[in-house]
């Protein structure tokens, strides 16, 4: 426990000096927030963005953070002052949930989401986070420095945030969305005729293939810093 407050200390003391991650828990509510007066309808942009952050913001900060302590070996003195490598990716992931939950409420604010459809809304951005969060994970032990995982984290950012935006215009790509973790978010708000089962499903799907990602990343290089 005490090391797991420990991780969680770091993470916190770590934010502000990082402007660019501490950029992603403000920027897509402020968008949310201002499109959504501008153009008189909160629920859409909520959804929208929410669907872009959840499936960006954990996957960037968590591979970042993970690539910057191998890079600049923080690391390996974790490991050396005996930090297990699965007791910092557990308190770094659990510090990227929490932080993430206060933007998630904050769409929930901007929607003015409301019984069924603020639950269906939870339920999904709490399990995209999770599986976000395994995607950089995975990302972030795989890459040698913050450059590597940037260049490896861009195409699947541009795949989450750009896709909620395409598939009414375009249904091959309403079909790949539809098979995305991210795009269940947004389906949870946009969609009438939710179906809750098979959204829970397809995240399902989403986490067993990112933790078959994240489990041949770690055989393959560790986490030893």
């Amino acid at each position: 426990m005490n090391t797991l407050i420990a991780i969680f200390s770091k993470q916190l003391s770590d934010l502000p000096k990082n402007i660019t991650v501490s950029l992603l828990y403000i920027l897509f509510p402020a968008m949310a927030f201002v499109m959504g007066a501008m153009m008189g309808d909160s629920n859409i942009f909520a959804g929208t963005f929410a669907a872009m952050f959840v499936g960006t913001t954990p996957m960037i900060v968590i591979c970042h953070t993970v690539a910057e302590d191998r890079e600049y070996k923080s690391l390996r003195f974790l490991v050396m002052a005996g930090v297990k490598p699965s007791q910092y990716l557990f308190g770094l992931t659990g510090f990227v949930l929490m932080m993430s939950l206060i933007p998630i409420a904050a769409f929930a604010a901007i929607g003015n989401f409301r019984g069924q459809l603020l639950l269906n809304f939870i339920i999904m951005s709490i399990l995209g986070l999770i599986a976000s969060s395994i995607l950089g994970a995975a990302i972030g032990i795989f890459s040698k420095n913050v450059q590597q995982a940037t260049a490896i984290y861009t195409p699947f950012m541009m795949l989450m945030a750009l896709l909620p935006l395409f598939v009414a215009a375009n249904e091959t790509l309403a079909y790949i969305a539809n098979l995305l973790f991210s795009h269940q978010v947004y389906i949870s708000v946009m969609q009438p005729g939710f179906d809750l089962a098979r959204a829970l499903a397809v995240i399902a799907g989403n986490i067993a293939l990112l933790l078959f990602f994240f489990i041949f990343a770690y055989k393959k290089k560790g986490l030893k810093g």
